[in-house]
């Protein structure tokens, strides 16, 4: 009997989103800009998620040998 493979979208997107958070506060912080904010918020958003996804495609061939 195999054993079912997790979904980890939950995963990847919170990291996303925590990433996301950070880069609007300090973005906000240091430009005071809330259109720059939100433009350095959706692009790292968007690398968190990538580099979240490695993660767990990581995870996943480690748990599985």
């Amino acid at each position: 009997m195999s054993k079912p493979r997790p979904s980890y979208r939950v995963l990847r997107l919170l990291c996303a989103n925590a990433a996301g958070m950070a880069a609007f506060l300090a973005a906000y912080l240091v430009a005071r800009d809330p259109r720059a904010a939100v433009a350095a918020a959706v692009v790292i958003a968007v690398i968190g998620y990538v580099a979240s996804s490695a993660v767990v495609d990581y995870a996943v061939d480690a748990a599985t040998d």
